[in-house]
């Protein structure tokens, strides 16, 4: 019988991902609870039964929950990351409601002022509003960019300066800006979290930490993960 350890692999727990590759952006796994066995044993109690052990019987039924949507038994672990993100990101994300978050509010704290800037253009698609399609280079564009940014930044500064109130100075700052927050959700409501947002269609700054929070979060529950790759992602 193969078995798992309950021990989680401690080492992933200190991972920090750039997952926008500028140096500024931040996703990190600071706490998360539970095993594999913990969801096979959520399932069998139903049974009155419980193992001590994880063996291919717990990683079978695991399967089974996931091919047949028998969802609760993935809510019985606990993950918590922090994430440091543009706002855009950060209020996609927060449409995803069963989780909890505390975020940094520039009502009370000065705005560290770090901007996202993308590294190329995608064009709009035509046939699909919410979607981008391809990539180009303009140098122009960027330019004006962070223009538009900077001209922000003198503005809130020049607010700050004369008195006006964080919590109105900050309106003048762009969605670009980083914000940071604390994100806790269980195994179940991560699966929605990355069937949705690592699909094709979704914006290309999401899905790449959606492909962060899975790289922290799988080796930590490595049957669940394998099942869900084969059933759901597919």
């Amino acid at each position: 019988m193969q078995t798992q350890s309950q021990e989680s692999p401690q080492e992933e727990l200190f991972i920090q991902l750039d997952p926008l590759n500028d140096g500024i952006s931040s996703l990190e796994l600071v706490r998360v609870s539970g095993t594999d066995l913990d969801i096979a044993n959520a399932a069998r109690v139903s049974f009155g039964g419980y193992a001590e052990q994880f063996g291919d019987r717990d990683k079978k039924l695991i399967d089974f929950l996931m091919q047949h949507a028998h969802t609760s038994p993935f809510e019985h672990n606990q993950f918590t990351f922090r994430v440091k993100t543009p706002i855009f990101v950060a209020r996609q994300w927060m449409r995803h409601r069963m989780n909890s978050y505390n975020e940094i509010s520039y009502r009370y704290a000065k705005a560290p002022l770090e901007f996202y800037v993308p590294a190329a253009w995608r064009g709009q698609d035509i046939e699909d509003k919410q979607a981008s399609k391809g990539a180009f280079e303009d140098e122009a564009l960027k330019k004006r960019y962070k223009e538009a940014i900077n001209k922000s930044v003198e503005v809130y500064n020049e607010l700050l300066e004369s008195g006006v109130v964080r919590e109105m100075a900050r309106g003048v700052l762009p969605v670009t800006i980083y914000t940071q927050f604390m994100y806790t959700c269980n195994l179940h409501s991560l699966f929605h979290f990355l069937k949705l947002r690592l699909h094709d269609g979704a914006q290309w700054e999401i899905r790449q930490y959606a492909e962060g929070l899975m790289k922290l979060a799988e080796p930590h529950f490595p049957a669940a993960f394998e099942s869900w790759r084969h059933w759901i992602l597919r």
